[in-house]
């Protein structure tokens, strides 16, 4: 009997499925990140609507430093062990692979059934007031082990202008990893990538510095109304935040300290909760990783959000938003022949409205858009299916996403992503004849917690 790589790829399908449904009744009931539920007695529906999306009281337990616990001197030993772990299991299919000049290292792990990412989360209490969400996995599309995330933080609470104030302290390894919301990078809608290719640009906030930089910032929200974080990050493959790195070459490589900062507004009324904000980052970042005494460019980011939930026990209702404009100086890249203009604006916009019925069923829809400048040597590689032909970064699009929860720490995910332009077309983007639809893809994913 011939077996073709059609049906291959049909047999790969329904063998991931059974394996999924056999792991997501297997798997002991547990609440996400499960060490904290062990630490706070909780259930899941306390801190998160859906994971990881935070409820308003995800948001102060996330403030107050992870450390809220009811395990007393007589509670099992496990419950106080704030350690988990985690398993993403994914296989992602794009529409076309096989246009002129494409190779199959532009599509990588494409049309496999792969560990997406395989770790261990330390969450959870250290010391009175004091707790970290630490996450160290494998990567299973990078094929690399590092420290993905990285948010130890100290919190209290004191009294200012006779109002409550909890504030505390943050090191962490990425702009926004620290925020309470999720309706910035860090945290936004989706909550997992999937392995296909990607538009080439993205503002120096948005996931650029994400795993690659370490950094201390001092947080408040005070009246239970106004938030307020300030602090500045460096990138992590040398000295004191080593550590918080992925330990590879890094591409992006900050010139000195990079300054960030955050505000927002929030009310809650019953079931409702709305959060309206703004924040930014000023950057320095060398023009040539490798021959830094080349000089650097500078990127100065200013970003607004918004967000609103609507939780009772049968429905859970939310959306999100945020646009990020970027004023890019590439002064020294401009001298030194790697820009074709000194100085762009790149914008991003991406908004998005997420149901849930009881928790278990639901999912979520998203509009993003990029636009920016044209830069012939930013963009215009000569290369096909990463290079623009028209040397613009302007790309846009529609996610759609199914979620089923049979238990609340496992997640199945049947995403597809639909591009209508990619770097800078719709038609022949790349000057080698591949269209902005031919990057569409499915992404299916077994999320568990245990």
């Amino acid at each position: 009997m011939v077996i073709t790589t059609r049906k291959l790829n049909r047999y790969g399908y329904v063998v991931l499925a059974m394996v999924l449904g056999w792991l997501a009744f297997s798997l002991p009931e547990a609440e996400a990140v499960p060490s904290m539920g062990r630490q706070t007695g909780a259930p899941c529906a306390t801190c998160h609507t859906v994971f990881p999306e935070l409820t308003p009281f995800g948001r102060q337990f996330k403030l107050g430093g992870f450390s809220l616990s009811a395990a007393g001197p007589d509670s099992p030993f496990f419950d106080k062990v704030p350690v988990s772990a985690l398993l993403q299991v994914s296989r992602t299919q794009t529409k076309n692979t096989g246009t002129d000049g494409a190779m199959p290292d532009d599509f990588p792990r494409d049309r496999e059934t792969i560990i997406q990412a395989a770790g261990f989360y330390w969450g959870g209490k250290i010391i009175d007031n004091a707790g970290a969400l630490i996450q160290y996995n494998y990567d299973g599309i990078e094929r690399k082990w590092g420290m993905e995330m990285f948010d130890a933080r100290y919190g209290n609470d004191v009294s200012v202008a006779g109002k409550g104030l909890a504030w505390g302290v943050s090191m962490n390894n990425g702009p926004t990893l620290s925020d309470i919301y999720n309706s910035t990078p860090m945290w936004a809608f989706p909550h997992a990538d999937s392995a296909t290719v990607m538009p080439a640009a993205s503002t120096l906030v948005d996931m650029t510095l994400a795993s690659q930089v370490g950094g201390v910032t001092v947080y408040g929200l005070w009246d239970d109304t106004w938030y307020g974080e300030f602090g500045a990050y460096r990138t992590a493959n040398s000295g004191f935040f080593r550590f918080m790195g992925l330990n590879d070459p890094t591409e992006t490589v900050v010139d000195g300290n990079a300054p960030y900062w955050r505000f927002a507004w929030q009310k809650e009324s019953g079931p409702h909760s709305f959060e309206v904000g703004a924040y930014g980052m000023v950057g320095k970042v060398f023009a040539d990783s490798e021959e830094q005494s080349l000089g650097s460019d500078r990127f100065r980011d200013f970003a607004l959000d918004g967000s609103y939930q609507y939780i009772t026990d049968d429905h859970q209702w939310s959306t999100h938003a945020t646009w990020i404009h970027e004023k890019q100086d590439w002064k020294t890249s401009f001298d030194q022949g790697l820009s074709s203009s000194p100085s762009t604006t790149l914008k991003t916009f991406r908004a998005d409205v997420h149901y849930y019925f009881r928790r278990t069923w639901g999912g979520g829809v998203q509009y993003f858009q990029t636009r920016g400048d044209t830069n012939d040597l930013r963009y215009n590689t000569g290369e096909p299916v990463m290079g623009s032909a028209n040397a613009s970064p302007n790309s846009k699009g529609w996610m759609v996403e199914l979620n089923w929860l049979p238990i609340p720490n496992i997640k199945l995910a049947l995403r597809y992503t639909a591009y209508q332009q990619f770097n800078g077309a719709s038609d022949n983007y790349d000057g080698f004849g591949r269209n902005a639809k031919d990057n569409n893809s499915v992404f299916l994913l077994f999320w568990g917690l245990i």
